[in-house]
């Protein structure tokens, strides 16, 4: 017994060392090739990137699709029906009776609509949520760039979007563009709602007054329609300390206001002059969809609270915004969707095991499991 316990571990041994000689000079040689490709890479350090644009929105564009589809209250209704399950016997009679109880529903929620917009009110298709937080430096535009992309992939002037905003406000490009964002949404004819529950305050409300519609809670901060630019000057510590500061430009405002050179009157001038042009553009965007506001009584730099901005015309109503996305849905004929963008998260296997092995998907199987977290994708993650 013992003679073949160690014939069988000089076996493998062999076996193993045979392995190895057979392997190492493959994978030495992969090496290498892959350093050579790396080197000539990085000769001047550039490397070209080619990506499918087209390819890539008509991804975004069928998985929208997809997605509006699944969670269609019509898709429900499918589900139920005891025909297409091919259902019999006791089994089939109570599937029929939750069927004909589920449509009996539907059709009642819809004559029930058909009332509501006979009455004057909006009733959308389809009623999409759109989360915005913002920074004062405005970096949050790529994100929302993405998401207003796959919005307009599928939405209708029949569909409503509610943007719930919080921002203090910030750098004047950035907000601007964020500002266009949203401004693209308007050009397409479709409802655009604004919900604010902190504050929408100078380039925050720059974006929430593009909306045909704003919301505010109660304690919400909205206003401050102003511009402001400071800095620092270290002239007199310089001199003090007998350093010079030397600039040179071309072209008589290349530089106005600096940090450690001489400031003279002329230069604070044409600075305040610079503030004064952002101003009046903001001014304009406020009077471009909300004329009906006393422009120079509003664009001081003032803020107020939501219930004296009603007053003032630069909200609409007074409302959280969970109270108004839960009216606006339960008056929605179809999908309510949110629709974000989010980074997608590595999963290690523990990871994966542990959402593999939690009640929710056990009961569905882990096939159904699959397809949801494939579908729930489509726009959890939009490229």
């Amino acid at each position: 017994m013992l003679t073949f316990a160690v014939d069988l571990l000089g076996f493998f041994l062999k076996a193993l060392i045979v392995a190895v000689m057979v392997t190492a000079p493959l994978l030495l040689l992969a090496l290498v090739l892959k350093k050579k490709d790396r080197l000539g890479e990085q000769k001047d350090g550039l490397k070209i990137v080619v990506k499918d644009l087209r390819q890539g929105m008509q991804r975004r564009r069928e998985n929208m699709e997809k997605v509006l589809k699944k969670h269609h209250p019509d898709k429900r209704l499918e589900e139920l029906d005891p025909v297409a399950k091919k259902k019999s016997g006791d089994e089939k009679s109570a599937a029929q009776k939750n069927y004909a109880k589920a449509r009996a529903e539907r059709e009642a929620y819809v004559k029930e609509l058909q009332g509501k917009e006979a009455s004057g009110l909006f009733c959308p298709k389809n009623l999409f949520v759109l989360n915005f937080r913002g920074s004062t430096r405005g970096s949050e535009v790529k994100r929302l760039r993405k998401e207003v992309d796959a919005l307009l992939d599928v939405v209708t002037d029949s569909d409503e979007v509610v943007v719930n905003l919080t921002s203090p406000g910030g750098m004047v490009n950035s907000y601007g563009l964020l500002a266009s964002q949203l401004e693209r949404i308007r050009a397409r004819g479709v409802r655009l709602v604004c919900t604010v529950d902190e504050v929408a305050a100078s380039g925050g409300y720059l974006m929430a007054v593009v909306a045909s519609k704003i919301v505010a809670a109660p304690f919400a901060y909205i206003g401050s329609i102003g511009v402001i630019a400071s800095l620092p000057n270290f002239h007199r510590l310089l001199k003090s300390h007998e350093v010079d500061y030397e600039q040179i430009t071309a072209g008589r405002y290349k530089r106005t206001l600096t940090m450690f050179g001489n400031n003279t009157d002329e230069a604070r001038e044409k600075f305040r002059e610079e503030l004064k042009a952002v101003h009046e553009r903001f001014k304009g965007l406020i009077l471009k969809y909300r004329p009906q506001v006393d422009i120079e009584k509003v664009a001081t730099g003032e803020y107020w609270l939501a219930l004296d901005a009603l007053k003032l015309g630069l909200i609409d109503e007074i409302a959280t915004s969970d109270e108004y996305i839960a009216r606006r849905a339960a008056e929605t004929y179809d999908c309510v969707l949110q629709i974000m963008c989010t980074r997608k998260q590595k999963q290690n296997l523990v990871t994966k095991l542990r959402d593999l092995l939690m009640l929710k998907h056990m009961r569905k199987g882990i096939a159904a499991t699959l397809e949801d977290r494939m579908n729930d994708s489509a726009y959890l993650h939009v490229r």
